[in-house]
């Protein structure tokens, strides 16, 4: 079984986290959730009291971390010195996700800094702001770490987990029965194109960066 860790704080988007426990928990038999705060309990923007199950600096212990996100959540919980210095995540030896403005934390660690990353469409020019390389696309995938932009977009997130830690049959068991009645075909094909191409992109990018790394390397040997 893998563990999953979602990361939580107070005034976090209530449907970015509600949604994706929803979808991971359709997979129960496959991996264990957790949610990690620094508080017993966090409250969301509508004030809905979420209980956690451990202390956020849990993360280094999952196999897999996904960060919700928050308009006023964020903010806050980036000025939070105890949220921030326990979140040791090691893109080498877990797969790393955000939601929305979870990406925000994903750039602060230093983890999406200079890469491509996403996030919701109204807080593109805050993170533009702070040098993130936002892309208009709904998943951005940089080795192991994946952002998803806009509420909907985790089906993208948790399809990419699915398929990484399993195969695309794990992904269409948890989202097929979220899918409108006569759209199943319709709604696949965007998951899946989706997914797809944002991993392309990400071969596509690792590849140039190996072989500019290989050119350099090169350059100063002769």
């Amino acid at each position: 079984m893998f563990k999953v860790g979602i990361v939580l704080f107070d005034d976090f988007t209530d449907v970015d986290f509600f949604l994706m426990y929803d979808l991971l928990g359709r997979a129960a038999d496959s991996w264990t959730v957790s949610i990690l705060g620094t508080k017993p309990e966090h409250h969301s923007h509508l004030a809905i009291k979420v209980k956690t199950d451990g202390h956020v600096s849990a993360v280094a212990d999952q196999d897999a971390v996904l960060i919700t996100s928050g308009k006023r959540g964020i903010p806050a919980a980036m000025k939070n010195a105890e949220f921030m210095s326990a979140l040791n995540l090691d893109p080498n030896k877990q797969l790393i996700g955000s939601i929305c403005a979870g990406s925000f934390i994903l750039h602060e660690l230093g983890l999406l800094k200079g890469k491509p990353l996403t996030t919701n469409p109204d807080a593109k020019t805050a993170l533009q702001s702070l040098g993130g390389n936002v892309q208009d696309t709904p998943l951005v995938i940089e080795g192991n770490i994946a952002t998803a932009g806009g509420c909907l977009s985790l089906m993208y997130l948790i399809g990419w987990l699915a398929e990484r830690l399993f195969d695309s049959n794990k992904r269409k068991a948890i989202q097929n029965q979220l899918i409108p009645a006569g759209q199943l075909a319709l709604f696949e094909a965007l998951i899946a194109t989706t997914i797809q191409s944002a991993e392309l992109a990400n071969s596509h990018n690792n590849h140039t960066k190996l072989v500019s790394e290989f050119r350099t390397e090169n350059m100063q040997f002769n």
